[in-house]
């Protein structure tokens, strides 16, 4: 997956589990108080929790701030990579 705007980069900093602070985000997929999906510069981001909140999204920067109890942060398997499909397409061709 190619950068959007020159010279970004992604970072995840999380602050106590209750501030977690993201860049690179292209956009917000979905949100509850439960689950946020976000699509960054490197594929999907799963963030889970209690009582989670955006607190600042700020996409000309690419960057979100999350609030709430933050349990787990994780990249889903198969949505972030183009070699994955590379190796199908190479088997099936």
């Amino acid at each position: 997956m190619s950068d959007k705007k020159a010279g970004l980069t992604h970072k995840i900093i999380l602050e106590d589990r209750e501030l977690l602070t993201i860049t690179g985000v292209n956009k917000v997929k979905s949100f509850d108080k439960k689950e946020i999906s976000l699509e960054t510069i490197k594929g999907g981001l799963l963030v889970k929790g209690q009582d989670l909140g955006v607190k600042n999204l700020d996409l000309e920067r690419s960057e979100i701030e999350i609030e709430g109890n933050v349990v787990m942060i994780t990249y889903p398997a198969g949505r972030s990579g183009s070699s994955s499909k590379g190796v199908w397409e190479k088997i099936f061709k």
